[in-house]
């Protein structure tokens, strides 16, 4: 199966690490995205101290995928996780979207994933989210 990202939200890591503060402050969360935006080192540092079982943070962003693959394989990638989502574009094509705490749950797990998958998440986490990325490889995901 191959997989091209062809969009991921914006500002991944700012969204999550906002997620993270907006649960102890009492700042709105537009405040602190605008706050943490100017700040990368701080959103570094949040970052680094996520516990990635705490999935709700990292929920709150979008990564889509042109995929290109069999019907088989598109049926084993959603029976490795129920979070994603699959639209058939015809011929052997879909456009596939997931989250981060998906792509993370799907590179960290022992799922069996069609061949490609694997590669694509991990390079679209670095890509998009290279913090998050960096702790997933240190966990050896």
């Amino acid at each position: 199966m191959e997989l091209k990202l062809v969009a991921a939200s914006p500002d991944v890591e700012t969204v999550i690490a906002t997620a993270m503060l907006t649960t102890c402050s009492q700042e709105g969360p537009a405040e602190i995205f605008r706050e943490l935006k100017g700040r990368p080192e701080k959103v570094g540092k949040l970052l680094r101290g996520l516990i990635l079982k705490h999935g709700s943070v990292i929920e709150h962003n979008r990564f889509i995928f042109l995929a290109e693959g069999s019907e088989a394989e598109m049926l084993e990638l959603l029976l490795a996780s129920r979070f994603i989502e699959v639209s058939r574009l015809g011929e052997g094509r879909w456009l596939l979207s997931c989250n981060a705490r998906t792509i993370i749950e799907l590179l960290t797990g022992h799922q069996n994933l069609p061949p490609g998958v694997r590669e694509a998440f991990s390079e679209a986490l670095r890509r998009a989210a290279p913090t998050l990325w960096e702790k997933v490889v240190g966990r050896g995901g």
